[in-house]
């Protein structure tokens, strides 16, 4: 266990998470819409993305990590927290399981993480960014206490929007 609330905890994956990650996330169409990667086509492939980017040595040897967000009432995996590190800076995104949208696990594991990073001295100061159409992700972002900077146009590129330049929204974590 990396970090937890009372509802969440935040750890690195084990064997067992990779179905229902990839069952109800990563395969997704509509949760891979606004990301820079297409949705995975097989369980072998979030498989290795676990694997290469869910250990404790992932950000020490890639600069980038990802937490598996974890319910404590079923110990379900519902979704994954990525970590990119910039300086002594970090950066955060969250994705969620369709099954487990509209639960506030999203808003919760990104202030969980931010507060875990800060506290830990792993980061001076945390950042997020989403697509300016992706309004439910906003509102997460908001809810859990990042507040936004600024707009800044084409910082992405979308698979899924015709390969497309995205704007995006920057927030940065408040205390």
């Amino acid at each position: 266990m990396i970090t937890a609330s009372d509802r969440l905890i935040l750890r690195h994956h084990r064997p067992e998470d990779t179905s229902s990650i990839f069952e109800n996330y990563t395969r997704d169409l509509g949760s891979a819409r606004y990301l820079a990667r297409l949705p995975h086509f097989s369980i072998e492939q979030t498989e290795r993305m676990l694997q290469t980017l869910s250990s404790p040595q992932s950000l020490a040897l890639v600069g980038k990590c990802i937490w598996v967000i974890e319910t404590v009432k079923d110990g379900s995996a519902v979704g994954l927290v990525t970590i990119v590190e910039s300086d002594e800076a970090m950066e955060i995104h969250f994705g969620i399981g369709v099954p487990f949208r509209g639960h506030g696990h999203g808003a919760e594991a990104l202030a969980l993480a931010a507060q875990y990073l800060l506290e830990t001295g792993q980061a001076k100061s945390i950042s997020s960014f989403t697509d300016v159409d992706n309004v439910a992700a906003q509102r997460a972002l908001a809810k859990s206490g990042f507040v936004f900077i600024e707009r800044a146009d084409n910082v992405y590129q979308a698979p899924q929007l015709d390969g497309e330049y995205r704007d995006v929204y920057r927030y940065q974590f408040r205390i």
